[in-house]
């Protein structure tokens, strides 16, 4: 009668996670980008004779001239801003709280000579992705080590399944916000040539009110 192993407990998850939802550090990022243009850049103090019409009297004025884009290429470059950040204390706190060469070392030798409960404290005392993977893995070894009724192969696969599962899950906290950093790099370019654009047409729509 075959036997069932038990999963591998889901990693547990501790310290900074991560914004899961980036599109309200959008929104923030968008609010202030345009508050910046709008109010910062175009301050009447920084235009002659304090009309944002007229012109400029400093380098804010001249930039506000810009025009909307400005305020766009400005929420993309906070939204960046603001994702760095949460992405280094996102990983930093994935990367756990001791050295991970220490950590290996440790656990490698732990697990060699079978004081799984050592390896374990470990773990706990580690925390982070690279942790919670080991964590399951030993779990995972333990449970199928027990079960007579497994070929070596299989207690083998087992482990690399519970291991595979377990990094899965990290990987989403590692990668998360990624894709939306990506895609803004992407687009600062493609706004600036916007903005370049824009403003040769007004350039020539000048010349030829002067002509």
């Amino acid at each position: 009668m075959a036997t069932t192993t038990k999963a591998a407990a889901p990693a547990k998850k501790s310290g900074f996670g991560g914004v899961k939802e980036a599109w309200i550090i959008l929104a923030i990022c968008c609010a202030a980008g345009y508050s910046v243009w709008y109010f910062v850049m175009g301050n009447p103090d920084n235009f002659i004779g304090g009309d944002r019409t007229g012109h400029p009297a400093n380098l804010l004025g001249t930039v506000y001239k810009g025009g909307f884009v400005v305020g766009l290429i400005l929420t993309l470059l906070f939204t960046v801003i603001c994702l760095g950040f949460e992405r280094f204390f996102a990983i930093k706190s994935a990367s756990g709280k001791m050295n991970l060469a220490k950590f290996t070392a440790q656990v490698k030798a732990a697990v060699k000579d079978q004081k799984f409960d050592e390896a374990k404290a470990l773990c706990n005392k580690m925390q982070g992705s690279v942790a919670n993977v080991v964590l399951a893995s030993i779990n995972m070894y333990q449970t199928v080590e027990t079960d007579s009724t497994l070929k070596k192969a299989a207690k083998i696969a087992k482990i690399q399944q519970a291991h595979e599962e377990a990094t899965q899950l990290e990987m989403p906290t590692l990668q998360m916000n990624m894709p939306m950093v990506a895609t803004i790099v992407s687009l600062g370019t493609l706004t600036a040539l916007f903005g370049t654009v824009l403003g040769m047409i007004g350039s020539f729509q000048a010349l030829q009110l002067l002509l």
